[in-house]
């Protein structure tokens, strides 16, 4: 799911989201069709989480924790975003008409990233979002990823924090928290691997992400761990979990109607916004990204 700077590049993304039983366990692709897994996947889930409550902005985490070693850390303090960490987009989405990276929709203000989402006269009055890359800051294989985040209450503008190739070749893809333009309640995690995009998904259709939660992804050898505010809610296990050099991708993005997600309607706000508190980034004890 992802543009990078200078033009257009290619987007590879999800489509449209199969519930039941309060998990998502498959989704389509943009003009393809559901794939099984090609290999043995293995997945693990606790039961059913308690309500997820409201979260607040909070302290970002500063140094190594038992088996990660910190190795990037931003809060967005100052008034703009650090270029020694981050690679802004630019240009239309690949296999998405109707979506438009503009770097003027991404801001540094009272100590957050925000992302917004707006027609814009300087993209010829059409949908315009924002997306950023760690390509400049961190490229690693293997690591323990988080992001404290929100989203404003609207239909129509989808958001997405993910791993993407280094050397941008799709896929693999690991979703780590995104929505379908629905509306802020549930997030989607899923991996995409294999030459014809297989996938494998889940979800938290109750998180209300109107509010403050950290999502993140503990990415080790064959396993991927799924994160909410310091618990794992989703493990996938197999020869499938990618084994390349990935970057921490942060995005909002608008699709043409009719397409796998929700597009802007008469109920959607003239701005929408998706604020980032803090992002780090770990590396297995020892290792050197």
């Amino acid at each position: 799911m992802l543009s990078r700077t200078g033009q257009p590049k290619l987007l590879g993304w999800l489509a449209c989201a199969l519930m039941t039983s309060g998990l998502t366990i498959g989704l389509c692709g943009c003009g393809t069709t559901t794939q099984r897994a090609q290999r043995p996947i293995v997945s693990s889930a606790p039961e059913r989480p308690e309500a997820i409550g409201p979260g607040k902005r909070e302290p970002m985490p500063v140094g190594n924790i038992p088996g990660w070693r910190q190795v990037f850390a931003d809060d967005f303090q100052g008034r703009s975003l650090d270029t020694s960490k981050w690679r802004l987009y630019w240009g239309t989405p690949g296999g998405d008409p109707a979506g438009w990276f503009d770097p003027h929709h991404v801001t540094v203000s009272d100590g957050m990233l925000v992302i917004s989402a707006y027609r814009d006269q300087r993209d010829h009055g059409g949908w315009a979002t924002g997306g950023l890359s760690s390509s400049v800051g961190l490229v690693q294989t293997y690591g323990k990823y988080l992001v404290r985040f929100r989203v404003d209450q609207s239909v129509g503008v989808t958001f997405a924090a993910l791993l993407w190739p280094a050397d941008n070749s799709w896929p693999p893809e690991i979703d780590f928290s995104e929505g379908n333009g629905s509306g802020p309640v549930g997030t989607f995690a899923t991996v995409h691997y294999g030459r014809h995009d297989s996938r494998w998904s889940a979800g938290l259709p109750d998180l209300n992400l109107t509010q403050w939660h950290t999502l993140g992804v503990q990415w080790t050898k064959g396993k991927l761990e799924y994160t909410i505010d310091g618990r794992i809610w989703q493990t996938m296990n197999g020869d499938f979990v990618p084994t390349v050099p990935m970057v921490l991708d942060l995005q909002t993005q608008t699709w043409p109607c009719g397409s796998w997600a929700r597009c802007p309607d008469a109920s959607t706000p003239r701005v929408v916004r998706m604020y980032v508190d803090w992002a780090v980034a770990y590396a297995p004890d020892g290792k050197t990204p």
